[in-house]
């Protein structure tokens, strides 16, 4: 059953993007609320000549992922999936080599990368392969957005890094669990996505080590008072009651 479902099975998984984020404030703790792969913090093309085949592979696998998504005529067939997964691998693979001395490189391969991966971590949830590395992949690129957002933004509580904190120690186990089960090219991508994920981390946690602990409290304050501010902006009726 799992080899072929429908594809408003594919519809149904509501799964973070990686290009939007909204913050919300529930019990000290936040959300991330899917939106649409639309907007983004620019990254600039690739320096080395190199990397651009792979973008254009890549680019042209995201294409074709797209339109196997869009299909509502078929069923989705676990051998497309793995083709397409595969197809991805071989660039990762290629991507390794190039970057063996500069893993923490980011540029738009690596946004395109992002992309394929959300997709095809959407299809092997559907195909019940949602505990693997693909899925992994998926969450650490959607928090690197995350991350990024936090820092152009510039508001943000420990309560929040605590939160993304504990993600990352999770995802971090799972790749360590899945070194017997997966491409050493993938994991080793996975690692490179996981280091780049804890350095903005430690930026973001020293922005705010420099506030005394009065301060702190009023920061902490602020970024509420924002994203009520920000929820109030997302709503047709806002009730303005004390």
């Amino acid at each position: 059953m799992r080899g072929n479902l429908p594809h408003r099975s594919v519809k149904a998984i509501n799964l973070p993007s990686t290009r939007q984020f909204h913050l919300l404030n529930h019990n000290d703790t936040f959300d991330i609320v899917a939106a649409t792969m639309t907007d983004s913090p620019a990254y600039r093309l690739p320096l080395d000549p190199q990397e651009q085949p792979i973008l254009d592979r890549l680019l042209n696998i995201r294409d074709h992922l797209s339109i196997l998504k869009q299909d509502r005529t078929s069923y989705v067939k676990s051998q497309d999936v793995m083709k397409h997964y595969e197809a991805v691998i071989e660039q990762v693979q290629a991507l390794n080599k190039i970057r063996e001395n500069k893993r923490n490189e980011q540029n738009r391969v690596d946004t395109v990368l992002d992309d394929c991966f959300q997709l095809i971590s959407l299809f092997f949830l559907t195909i019940g392969r949602n505990s693997e590395a693909p899925a992994v992949y998926s969450a650490i690129s959607t928090v690197k957005r995350l991350l990024d957002h936090l820092k152009e933004a510039g508001f943000y509580s420990s309560k929040d890094l605590e939160s993304v904190g504990h993600h990352i120690q999770d995802w971090q186990e799972s790749v360590e669990r899945g070194k017997d089960s997966h491409t050493a090219d993938l994991l080793t991508l996975l690692d490179a996505r996981i280091e780049v994920c804890k350095s903005t981390l430690k930026e973001l946690h020293d922005q705010l080590s420099r506030l005394d602990p009065e301060m702190m409290g009023r920061h902490e304050k602020l970024v509420s008072i924002l994203r009520s501010l920000s929820a109030c902006n997302c709503r047709s009726k806002v009730s303005l009651q004390a």
